[in-house]
């Protein structure tokens, strides 16, 4: 093995045993090794040093790792993004629930797109439930959290968001921004918080984890899908990427089909 890739290797040791991103060997996918060496690069150029001599010294520098850490970690989030799978939560899972009240938890909600699209789900069945529904947003990044917290986008944002929701639950908010709409945000709300300390106290009907679950390793991945299931109230369901169900129902999760390809995830149910 090159220099090169044993500095990556021991990086991603230290990123997997502080913040549980990465994994080992063949189970770390290519494309997060490249980001990773790209990230080491643009610090080395801001510093004018090696990007290796960066890399080695990262043990020393655990705000830098974090930081790395944080950017390996964001991935792409918008407005609806897969529609079938929203489409069936409301459609397929809400009408399940015998509760009076909806929680519901978005996991690694970045700037906030995901979690509002829950909330304008919800909001669309709202007459299901008798005192309404609360969604939470978490996420690890305070700058990211500022932006959802704001509640203005880009216009570009929104290019999967159904017209007769961006009219319900979108407004200007100057040129080329929507903001939105008040009565949604007012029940919305955010905190910071990493998934690999725990969940915000309580127990939640619908928790939707989508594309997190690839950045991590797999010791990692298997401690926060417990986590997620077990904040699950009974009869809840968990929301995970299409492509990350697979990983869930490797570590012995049963999944429960609600739609083509749509599945979800019960708090006790396991695999037999």
């Amino acid at each position: 093995m090159s220099s090169n890739r044993l500095a990556i290797a021991r990086v991603f040791d230290l990123l997997e045993r502080a913040h549980g991103v990465g994994g080992r060997g063949s189970e770390r996918p290519g494309w997060m090794e490249q980001r990773l060496f790209a990230l080491l690069e643009g610090i080395a150029k801001s510093r004018a040093a090696d990007a290796m001599l960066i890399a080695d010294g990262l043990e020393n520098e655990p705000k830098l790792l974090a930081e790395i850490a944080d950017t390996l970690r964001v991935g792409e989030t918008r407005f609806f993004r897969d529609p079938a799978q929203w489409q069936a939560l409301k459609a397929l899972v809400l009408p399940t629930l015998n509760v009076e009240r909806v929680r519901a938890l978005s996991v690694g909600c970045s700037t906030g797109e995901e979690a509002y699209t829950l909330g304008m789900v919800l909001d669309q069945e709202a007459n299901l439930f008798e005192d309404g529904f609360r969604v939470v947003g978490m996420d690890r990044s305070d700058a990211a959290l500022s932006v959802a917290r704001s509640g203005v986008y880009p216009t570009s944002s929104v290019s999967d968001l159904p017209a007769s929701l961006q009219s319900r639950y979108l407004a200007s908010a100057g040129p080329d921004a929507l903001g939105i709409a008040p009565h949604l945000r007012a029940q919305v709300s955010f905190v910071t918080r990493d998934v690999m300390n725990g969940l915000p106290p309580g127990q939640y009907e619908i928790i939707a984890c989508k594309n997190m679950l690839i950045y991590f390793g797999e010791q990692a991945r298997a401690r926060v899908v417990e986590s997620l299931l077990h904040a699950l109230a009974p009869g809840g369901a968990l929301l995970v990427a299409r492509s990350e169900a697979p990983l869930v129902r490797a570590i012995g999760k049963a999944s429960r089909l609600v739609a083509p390809g749509v599945f979800v995830f019960d708090r006790d149910a396991r695999e037999t």
